[in-house]
């Protein structure tokens, strides 16, 4: 039956509409499945953190912070307003999740379901012109479709095709359009059009600059190439350097790539300005703080600690690229079964089926460029500007946490698609191809459907829906008053706490030793202390007191208790939370992790990514629960609701091949803990 529809769906007589339209239909299902929890944070790790660090920022984009990208304000002890910029990107993107979040006023929740959509619309959109530029290509309707849905369908598309952020949907989409202007420009010649698309694309993200690097150098060359083959460059060696040098110059590969880098540049310009009337005027270019950025992320000037340089390593760095190409490669319908996340690295063998699985993804490519008959620079570009992107940024992509730069090897998988579904239509037909079509789009539904019940592994609905209905009240509350916030507690980091309060609530910065520093005004935490009365006693989740009498609190109820560990730092419990103390503290006692990792009695009362491990990872460093009295430096880390079995805590250090040391460590004595 299967195979009798498609034969219809590629004869003569179906509608040139119908392709595209089951691309779309396809398509329709990730706004389908799932979206009862898209007003959220609802996924668990850099999901959630990535999202909520980029609606921060475009919650907090305006005129009256010079159009500023940035995720927190502070105050320092003169009373000086300071700023967090996250502003090295293109402001493009973030404008456009302004425009999407504005008519929602202080709604926290329809911001977050307004920008997950328009993330969602960005990746349709890229799909969509994937396949016009496929179809363009492979001059083939069922190519071009089959390709898209069987590229587009990967665990890491999907993972994060509502993740909100410029990198993500809306960088895919910027590359997408880049390419299909370059396709316009090969078969065409519509120059005009390519400059004006990228510009619209630079304007979105800077990946489109490493599809645009292949492109412009395997131009160049074919032009060079194609005078020498002519006759038309003379003999002599002189004149040769001179033809050539005249040749490109007036190519039209290298104005393309001279426009494209005087348009980045003013971006860039635009950005370091509004950065620097933001500080005050006072910061050089060197030391504006994106601009720092920059050089890191480039590994200009590095920081290479010991649990980078293991990330960092060539062998590493080789084997993980080509992992995410692999992962990148395969429908996420034929993944394994024991994938929590695609930000989740696989264990042992199966890790390596997935590096052996990239390579023979890229070698797959490469050959099949070879015997391509036509517009081998396109496919070549399309398919080497994940890697032309990864390696010059190696020190950014390296790392676990930039798992989502792995969605850049989309080229790889449309290439590799297209290729391998050219040569089948070589060996059995358009009809055959037409059958695969219908296949490609059950196995993205069928994809798009397990990605949305992985998801509901993460669910924290009722916790979600408390943390914002407490926030709303948080804000409401100290409006044009400081604020400390100490709180972490699963399912919620200072990112999304940055966004609960972006545009509102000064988030207060204690700084270390500073005992003249003026203190906030109140302290936010998700510790409810007993013996205080809360300023939200309605709240559920997030607790507000005033600053005074919550350290007076915490300190009085550590004279009067005996210390559950023993240690650099003494472990008690105050309140079902552990407090964490140290005299005499000074800063190379905070510089390294905390670890605290909370068995509970029943495995279930764990989130599905937790489960794996068998105990919630709580790890935190002293700055995200910091309380400075005097020189004495306090950390208050909140339990967990469930009943506990272990609570095992301490501090560590990763050396370069790996392994931890724990600086210290111990058992917190259960008996104390009331429930």
């Amino acid at each position: 039956m299967l195979k009798t529809f498609a034969h219809r769906l590629a004869s003569l007589q179906s509608p040139a509409w119908l392709p595209p339209a089951l691309l779309l239909l396809a398509l329709s299902s990730v706004f389908i499945f799932g979206a009862e929890h898209r007003g959220y944070f609802y996924r668990g790790g850099a999901h959630t953190e990535i999202s909520a660090k980029n609606l921060a920022i475009a919650e907090n984009l305006s005129p009256e912070h010079h159009f500023l990208m940035f995720t927190t304000k502070s105050i320092d002890t003169d009373g000086e307003l300071l700023y967090k910029p996250y502003n090295r990107f293109p402001i493009g993107g973030y404008a456009l999740i302004k425009l999407a979040i504005l008519p929602f006023g202080v709604d926290l929740s329809a911001k977050i379901y307004a920008a997950r959509m328009v993330m969602l619309l960005f990746f349709a959109a890229a799909a969509v012109l994937a396949y016009l530029s496929l179809r363009r290509l492979a001059a083939s309707r069922w190519i071009a479709l089959t390709a898209t849905l069987l590229a587009f369908s990967s665990a890491y598309c999907l993972y994060y095709s509502d993740a909100i952020s410029s990198e993500t949907a809306i960088d895919i989409f910027a590359v997408m359009l880049a390419f299909h202007g370059m396709v316009s420009f090969e078969q065409e010649g519509r120059f005009r059009q390519l400059i004006i698309k990228i510009g619209a694309a630079l304007l979105l993200g800077w990946h489109v600059y490493a599809l645009l690097l292949p492109f412009i150098a395997f131009g160049l060359m074919r032009e060079l190439i194609n005078a020498r083959s002519s006759g038309s460059i003379p003999s002599s060696a002189l004149r040769q350097l001179k033809h050539a040098t005249l040749s490109l110059l007036r190519s039209r590969y290298l104005t393309l790539g001279v426009v494209a880098l005087l348009f980045g540049v003013s971006v860039l310009t635009f950005n370091f300005t509004n950065e620097y009337f933001a500080l005050n005027r006072e910061t050089p270019l060197t030391e504006l703080p994106s601009f720092k950025s920059m050089i890191y992320r480039t590994g200009v000037e590095s920081i290479i600690n010991t649990e980078r340089a293991g990330y960092l390593s060539w062998p590493a760095f080789t084997e993980r690229q080509f992992y995410r190409v692999g992962a990148m490669s395969l429908p996420y319908a034929f993944s394994p079964s024991n994938l929590e996340a695609p930000r989740v690295q696989y264990p042992g063998e199966l890790a390596r089926s997935f590096i052996v699985l990239g390579i023979a993804a890229s070698g797959a490519s490469l050959i099949g460029l070879l015997f391509a008959r036509r517009d081998k620079i396109l496919l070549a570009s399309l398919a080497l500007s994940g890697f032309c992107w990864a390696l010059p940024m190696r020190h950014n992509v390296a790392d676990p946490y930039h798992n989502h730069e792995a969605i850049f090897y989309i080229g790889v998988a449309l290439t590799m698609f297209s290729l391998v579904l050219l040569y089948l239509r070589r060996l059995s037909g358009e009809r055959f191809v037409a059958t695969l079509s219908v296949a490609a789009l059950l196995v993205f539904a069928l994809s798009a459907l397990r990605m949305s019940q992985l998801s509901n592994s993460y669910q924290l609905n009722e916790f979600n829906k408390a943390a914002i209905a407490d926030f709303q009240t948080i804000r409401d509350m100290t409006d044009g008053n400081t604020l400390q916030i100490n709180a972490k507690i699963r399912g919620y980091d200072r990112n999304t706490i940055d966004y609960y309060l972006a545009g509102s609530s000064i988030t207060y910065t204690y700084r270390a030793g500073l005992s003249t520093a003026r203190p906030p005004d109140f302290v936010a935490t998700d510790m409810r202390a007993d013996g205080i009365a809360s300023f939200a006693p309605k709240n559920r989740m997030i607790f507000l007191y005033e600053w005074g009498d919550y350290h007076r609190y915490i300190s009085e109820s550590i004279e009067r208790s005996e210390p559950l560990i023993r240690a650099a730092f003494d472990v008690y419990i105050v309140d079902n939370a552990l407090v964490y103390v140290k005299d005499d503290c000074r800063e190379n006692d905070l510089s390294e992790k905390f670890f605290l990792a909370v068995h509970p009695s029943v495995k279930k009362d764990l989130l599905g990514y937790r489960r794996q491990h068998g105990f919630d990872n709580l790890d935190f460093y002293f700055k995200e629960h910091a309380v400075w009295l005097g020189k004495r430096c306090i950390a208050v880390a909140s339990i967990p609701e469930y009943d506990i079995a272990r609570i095992h805590t301490g501090q560590y250090i990763q050396r370069a091949d790996g392994s931890f040391e724990h600086l210290w460590e111990g058992d917190v004595r259960l008996t104390e803990i009331a429930r």
